[in-house]
């Protein structure tokens, strides 16, 4: 056989094959669309968590979940830290940008699988919510209007959404 034949055999097998088994990407984008109809908004759920490159080639929904909670850590520290700057341009309200910074350091810690091996890990993710409405309820208290701000705490709200549509879905 000549070497012209083999390469047209071995063409035609990986054509074969390549139509087949889907590519990774492809697996993980059907695994991230799964994924997220546990979530609140479809669409920005995919959008998230697509921002990531390495989402799409996530094996699993383990794989997918642990991006997505990187994703919301790596959200909060920004938010904690987009707190912390406003403190300096917005001295009359510090004491109320001080405990938004807080709250959103303290979500980081909530934003892990740990609580997967003892079923309470949407609650462990939901307490993070919990601190960034705590922050809502202390800018409204402290009549503390900012756009910036709310931008901001909406923008964590869609990561939040992607991570808990994660979290969600490996406990189904």
């Amino acid at each position: 056989m000549g070497s012209k034949n083999r390469f047209m055999i071995l063409s035609a097998t990986f054509l074969c094959l390549s139509l087949h088994f889907p590519s990774q990407t492809e697996a993980g984008a059907e695994l991230v669309s799964k994924v997220c109809k546990y979530s609140q908004n479809y669409q920005s759920c995919v959008q998230t968590l697509k921002s990531d490159p390495q989402t799409l080639s996530a094996p699993n929904g383990k794989a997918i979940a642990e991006k997505a909670l990187e994703i919301a850590r790596k959200e909060s520290v920004d938010a904690s830290d987009f707190f912390t700057g406003l403190v300096g341009t917005n001295p009359a309200s510090k004491t109320v940008l001080e405990q938004c910074a807080s709250n959103f350091k303290e979500a980081v810690q909530f934003l892990n699988l740990s609580g997967l091996e003892g079923g309470t890990a949407s609650l462990d993710v939901h307490y993070a919510l919990d601190e960034a409405e705590s922050c809502e309820s202390a800018l409204s208290s402290g009549h503390v209007q900012i756009d910036s701000a709310s931008a901001r705490i909406q923008k964590w709200k869609t990561v939040y959404d992607a991570a808990q549509a994660t979290v969600v879905f490996l406990e189904n």
